[in-house]
């Protein structure tokens, strides 16, 4: 059975290079990665340089990665509870994490607390691809509201429902199936409709405003 929460994250590296590129000139750069599973992003993040910790909900992932990675910072934490410091971190990772977690608006919020000023937040995730007059949740239009609403800046937004499909693909062709891919998801609104609607991916960048 494979966890999704082990494989390598969907998009490879793409997310985490392009903080890299965004960055690659500062010095001391504070990074938090919300929901970063064994840690493979945070060990990369710290090997070119950057001040990275990474959190997760798993003791068992959180486990796993510190014996897979000398040195590493990362911890035991639910994103409802962050244990940080106000305005300390220049930028906050969201690999595929956020929508499956619970109260995503008010980590995203408590996330703005965190950032400091002109903070960067990079986040990719899934959004279903069809709405109705009901229920709008993880469609694009419930995304950009959220993200308007908590006054941030889009930077970048960027269509990445391609690399959804082949990763797909990928993992039904190593795995051979793809239920493990929510195992240990703390929302069931995404475990419940994922398989079962059409649905894309997207990168974006968001600035905190003053």
């Amino acid at each position: 059975m494979i966890n999704k929460r082990d494989i390598f994250s969907l998009g490879g590296l793409n997310l985490v290079n392009e903080m890299i590129e965004m960055y690659k000139t500062n010095e001391d750069v504070k990074v938090l990665d919300v929901g970063c599973g064994s840690g493979y992003s945070v060990n990369y993040l710290s090997e070119k340089g950057f001040d990275a910790t990474g959190i997760d909900f798993s003791e068992e992932m959180i486990n796993l990665g510190k014996e897979r990675y000398k040195d590493i910072n990362i911890k035991v934490m639910d994103a409802n509870n962050f244990d940080f410091t106000e305005d300390y971190f220049d930028l906050i990772l969201f690999e595929c994490s956020l929508s499956v977690m619970k109260n995503p608006e008010q980590i995203l919020e408590s996330c703005k607390k965190l950032l400091k000023k002109n903070g960067i937040i990079l986040l990719s995730d899934f959004f279903f691809k069809q709405t109705n007059i009901y229920d709008d949740t993880y469609t694009l239009n419930y995304w950009n509201k959220l993200f308007a609403d908590l006054n941030f800046q889009t930077i970048r937004f960027q269509d990445k429902s391609q690399e959804w499909k082949n990763y797909l693909g990928m993992v039904l062709w190593e795995y051979g199936e793809l239920s493990g891919l929510l195992r240990g998801n703390q929302n069931n609104k995404i475990n419940n409709d994922i398989f079962k609607k059409e649905t894309g991916y997207f990168l974006v960048i968001l600035k905190k405003r003053d």
